[in-house]
C-alpha cells in the first residue's frame, strides 16, 4: 500500500478489497489480487483524490452510472443495491433472471458488446463513471473509468459474493449491500453448521475438459472450500494463482482412483447424460469407473454465473447433499448421471 495510506475496514471473507484512508481522512476503495495481494487499483469518489504513481487510482463520479462486463456483477449489483445506476453491458444476452431482464427493458439499459468486448461508441454515448471489468482486461485501455473486480478470485464462496458491499458503495448504498450481504452469510453459515462430520468424509473431484486438457479450481478456489464446508474432501491438491488447474487426462485419472465422486461442469442447451461425457472425450470411461459416482452441473440449466453468486448457500446445501449420499440436490444445481446407462439428465 502506498505511504500515506492505512487500512480503516476489511472484510469479513473476501481478499481481493479493503477500505483504505489518507492521512487527510480521505476514504477510498483498495482493490488487490486476492491471492497475491498485488495492488490492482484505488477507487475514489472524491474529485480532489492525489494520484498516486504507485498504484493505479480511479476516480468514480457516482452521477454517471455504471457499465458492467459479466453478468455476475450485475447480479452483485442487484442483490446489494439495485440496479438504479446500472446503465449497460456487455453480456446482458447471457442474464437469465425475468426481474433483471424485465428492468433492462423498462429502463432501456443498453448493450454495449463489441466485437473485442466493449463497442467504443456505445461506451462514449453512455459516458459511465466506471466500467466493472476483469483484472485480465488492459485496464488502460482508451482512458475509460475501468475498475477490476477480481471476485473470480476468490478462495471462499462468501468472500466471492461480499463482492456486493464495494459495487454497492459504487452504486451510493454500502449501507444496503452490507445488510445484504449478512443475510447471505447467515444463511450459508447456519447451513454450514449442519454438516455431518463424524462419518469418513467423502472426496470430490471437480472441473471440465475442453480440448483434451482438464480445467479444474485449485486446492484454494472457492470451489473447493465449498466442499470442505459441506462436510466433504476435494480430490485436486493441485493450485495456482489463477481461477483453474490445467491437467492433462491422465493425470485427472490418477485423482479419480482416489475419488468418491466425480463432478463434471458442463454447458448443454438440453439435456447432459452419459453420452454426451463419453463423446466429449471416450477416455471418460475410465474416469467415471474409478469415480464410482458421478454428478454433472449443467450451467446452461442453472445461472451458475449469475444468481447462483450471490447465493452460495444454493451451492452448499446441494454439496451437502451429495457428501452425505443423496440421490438428489434440493436446489437442482446437481444431476447424478446413471452410470451404465445412456439416459440423459436434467
Amino acid at each position: 500500500m502506498p505511504d500515506g495510506w492505512e487500512v480503516l475496514a476489511a472484510p469479513k471473507f473476501a481478499q481481493g478489497f479493503q477500505w483504505v484512508q489518507k492521512e487527510n481522512g480521505h476514504v477510498a476503495l483498495w482493490i488487490r489480487h486476492p491471492r497475491t495481494g498485488q495492488a490492482l487499483a484505488c477507487v475514489s469518489k472524491s474529485h480532489d483524490a492525489a494520484m498516486s504513481k504507485e498504484m493505479r487510482m480511479v476516480q468514480l463520479d457516482t452521477t454517471r452510472g455504471l457499465v458492467t462486463t459479466s453478468t455476475t456483477h450485475v447480479h452483485l449489483l442487484h442483490a446489494g443495491a439495485g440496479l438504479a445506476q446500472w446503465r449497460g453491458g456487455n453480456s446482458i444476452g447471457y442474464l437469465r433472471s425475468e426481474e433483471i431482464l424485465s428492468w433492462v427493458a423498462e429502463h432501456e439499459v443498453t448493450d454495449v458488446g463489441g466485437e473485442n468486448g466493449l463497442d467504443p461508441e456505445r461506451i462514449a454515448s453512455l459516458d459511465p463513471g466506471a466500467i466493472l471489468s476483469s483484472p485480465a482486461y488492459d485496464l488502460d485501455t482508451r482512458g475509460w473509468p475501468l475498475i477490476p473486480i477480481p471476485e473470480y478470485l476468490e478462495p471462499h464462496p462468501l468472500g466471492r459474493t461480499e463482492w456486493m458491499v464495494p459495487l454497492a458503495w459504487m452504486a451510493g448504498d454500502s449501507a444496503s449491500g452490507q445488510t445484504n450481504f449478512n443475510k447471505v452469510a447467515k444463511a450459508y453459515e447456519d447451513l454450514m453448521a449442519t454438516a455431518v462430520s463424524e462419518r469418513p468424509r467423502k472426496r470430490l473431484l471437480t472441473g471440465s475438459v475442453a480440448d483434451g486438457v482438464w480445467h479444474a479450481p485449485g486446492h484454494d478456489s472457492f470451489v473447493a472450500q465449498w466442499i470442505r464446508d459441506a462436510g466433504g474432501e476435494y480430490g485436486l491438491q493441485a493450485t495456482n494463482d489463477h481461477e483453474n488447474v490445467a491437467l492433462s487426462l491422465e493425470e485427472v485419472l490418477m485423482h479419480a482412483s482416489a475419488v468418491d465422486a466425480w463432478v463434471v461442469v458442463t454447458f448443454d442447451p438440453d439435456t447432459f447424460g452419459v453420452d454426451d461425457l463419453l463423446a466429449q472425450d471416450p477416455r471418460h470411461a475410465a474416469l467415471m469407473d474409478a469415480a464410482g459416482e458421478v454428478w454433472a452441473c449443467n450451467t446452461a440449466k442453472c445461472d451458475y454465473f449469475g444468481e447462483v453468486v450471490v447465493h452460495p448457500e444454493w451451492v452448499l446445501a446441494d454439496v451437502q447433499a451429495l457428501v452425505e449420499g443423496a440421490e438428489e440436490s434440493p436446489h437442482g444445481l446437481f444431476s447424478r448421471l446413471p452410470l451404465g446407462q445412456a439416459t440423459a439428465t436434467p
